[in-house]
């Protein structure tokens, strides 16, 4: 009797273990993951936004944010306006085909980029990293000539574009999806190298005009062959897709 009560009191001072169900893992084809992100740039035509911009380089700043798609399939319209603590503007960048005009009021300096005159090293967003960050949010994801392949890897979906030449393939780009909800997570662009050369990532989805729409991205960029790197994070604040743009938003003086 003294032995069953002693047994007793031990199975329950014994600690309770809760077995943590695996999270629940989507499946889905390459077009069905396609799918979705061609669903998104289908539905943006254009974009008003209110963005954080945090860079190594500088304080964070807030900007406004204006995108216009270009109906012909050319580079879209953008306009990122960045203001002081006091609301006064900081500096004022305008892009529109291959031109873009950066304005800083108060510096008294107006500088003109293009194809052969790059950006202001002082400016903290670049012309190039914010058509990146708007292209990553927006598409196209999938450009013409690239061929999709899917691999799965335990919880992600990777999809590695491919664009072939003659006989051989180049890889270009390689998407990240996690599992869970089948959202894009990281986005990798390639430049004939094995080591991807510009890095998005992608944080913090909600819904957005049903559109699943990440909170926060951050591009990270290898500046040179000794493997600097300059990181960039976009922290969107408000967003309104389909907003109404007069296209003097978007006129270059």
């Amino acid at each position: 009797m003294a032995l069953c009560l002693i047994v007793v009191l031990i199975g329950g001072c014994s600690p309770r273990y809760s077995v943590i169900p695996e999270p629940l893992r989507l499946t889905a084809t390459v077009h069905e993951l396609i799918g979705r992100l061609d669903q998104r740039t289908r539905s943006i035509q254009t974009l008003k936004a209110l963005v954080t911009i945090r860079s190594e380089r500088q304080p964070a700043v807030t900007a406004s944010l204006s995108f216009s798609r270009s109906v012909d399939g050319g580079p879209p319209s953008l306009r990122l306006k960045g203001f002081d603590p006091l609301g006064r503007t900081l500096f004022d960048l305008i892009s529109v085909g291959d031109q873009a005009r950066l304005t800083i009021p108060r510096e008294g300096r107006v500088l003109e980029s293009g194809p052969d005159k790059p950006d202001d090293p002082s400016l903290l967003l670049h012309t190039a990293e914010l058509r990146l960050a708007l292209s990553a949010l927006v598409g196209p994801f999938v450009e013409h000539g690239e061929i999709p392949v899917i691999e799965r890897t335990g919880a992600t979906y990777l999809i590695h574009l491919v664009r072939i030449s003659g006989a051989e393939g180049r890889l270009t780009k390689r998407l990240w999806f996690e599992r869970s909800h089948l959202t894009l997570k990281r986005e990798e662009l390639f430049k004939g190298k094995d080591e991807a050369e510009t890095v998005v990532e992608f944080y913090d989805y909600r819904s957005l005009s049903g559109i699943d729409w990440p909170g926060r991205i951050t591009i990270t960029r290898r500046q040179d062959e000794f493997h600097e790197e300059s990181r960039v994070t976009l922290e969107f604040r408000e967003v309104h897709p389909n907003a109404v743009i007069s296209p003097e938003e978007f006129k270059i003086p």
